[in-house]
């Protein structure tokens, strides 16, 4: 074999592990999957997007891996957690991360170098929820074990604490909308409200079923009941004053913050409980998640099942529209992917143009 030959030969070689690395394994995907993420790692609890930095943040047990949203290609881990991240959030200039842990810490990262900025050791149980604040200066944390709503921090150190206390620590889920301006939290009415509690909401007009939400920071606080069985997820979207309830009785719920008595729509098909939800940036979209492995799109408007995606071999941890919510006003924002995360330790990257329509 003389000297070009073998040239020619291993260029080709080159270039077919490249394509091979670069598109994260893209042999044998599941129908209008683009592309396979492999952490290596079981638990996919979080995943957060930022088109301004280009970049994919995935919360896998206790680490948080950094890819190239281009090739999906691993960039950097962040390394610091003692136990598994179940929260992460960009800043809106794509320069900060922050991550909230089972360890019962914040962590405030520098993205370019992955470097820990602050840690923050206040919390009394596993942190569960983070946002930042529109601008970016500031963040919240909050989780499922603490009587106080939230902490809001400062990017240059600081702490106060927001949103009051509830009369109970033991919450089932707590969210914040993606800048930070609104919050819920879920809890298991019958287990964990004291009886003269139910006789007050009762006596002011609720049908109390077994798990209460309770909505803060728009312009006061508003109280839905929710469900047959525990809320596991909450999923809000400010701008469209939307909430998304995720129950372990199957079902999701969407509810308009301003009018609590009676929800949108219910959406039913999931086969076991829900274990995460998205909005999509425009509002229109939302993806969830269950224990039955399956992600499913629906219409937000309408209630509407769009489309069963399947591939993922373990419960759904985490799912994420690809559209920059910290650039939701922007056209290019928009989510044209979807990114789906299970306890397999996989993520799938989901071509939304093949599946549904974005409009």
């Amino acid at each position: 074999m003389d000297i070009k030959m073998t040239k020619l030969i291993s260029v080709i070689l080159s270039l077919t592990l490249a394509i091979f690395l670069v598109n994260g394994f893209t042999e044998n995907l599941p129908t209008g999957a683009i592309a396979r993420i492999d952490t290596g790692q079981k638990s996919v609890n979080a995943i957060a997007y930022s088109r301004v930095a280009n970049q994919l943040a995935v919360a896998a047990a206790k680490n948080i891996h950094i890819y190239d949203t281009n090739s999906y290609k691993e960039l950097m881990v962040f390394v610091g957690h003692t136990d598994s991240v179940l929260a992460v959030a960009f800043s809106p200039n794509g320069k900060r991360l922050v991550s909230g842990s089972s360890d019962e810490t914040v962590r405030l990262w520098n993205s370019d170098t992955g470097k820990p900025i602050q840690t923050l050791e206040d919390h009394t149980g596993p942190v569960s929820a983070v946002a930042f604040s529109a601008d970016g200066k500031a963040f919240w944390a909050a989780g499922n074990q603490e009587a106080r709503f939230r902490s809001w921090y400062s990017v240059d150190g600081g702490l106060r604490s927001e949103g009051g206390y509830m009369p109970t620590e033991s919450f089932t889920a707590t969210a914040f909308s993606p800048n930070g301006s609104v919050g819920a939290r879920a809890l298991d009415s019958e287990s964990v409200l004291e009886k003269g509690m139910i006789e007050f909401l009762l006596e002011g007009g609720w049908q109390l079923e077994s798990s209460i939400v309770f909505l803060f920071g728009y312009d006061g606080v508003g109280i839905l009941s929710a469900h047959t069985d525990s809320v596991n997820v909450l999923t809000l979207y400010a701008e469209r004053e939307v909430l998304a309830t995720g129950s372990a009785d199957k079902t999701i719920q969407l509810w308009n913050i301003e009018d609590t008595k009676k929800p949108l729509h219910v959406l039913a098909g999931h086969t076991e409980g829900i274990t995460a939800m998205d909005f999509s940036v425009n509002g229109k979209l939302l993806a969830s998640g269950s224990s039955d492995k399956t992600v499913r799109l629906w219409d937000v408007t309408t209630g509407r099942h769009l489309r069963t995606l399947t591939g993922h071999t373990g419960e759904i941890g985490a799912v994420t529209f690809l559209g920059d919510k910290a650039l939701a006003r922007i056209t290019f924002a928009e989510a044209k992917a979807l990114a789906s995360g299970s306890s397999d330790g996989t993520v799938f990257i989901w071509d939304l143009n093949k599946i549904v329509s974005t409009d």
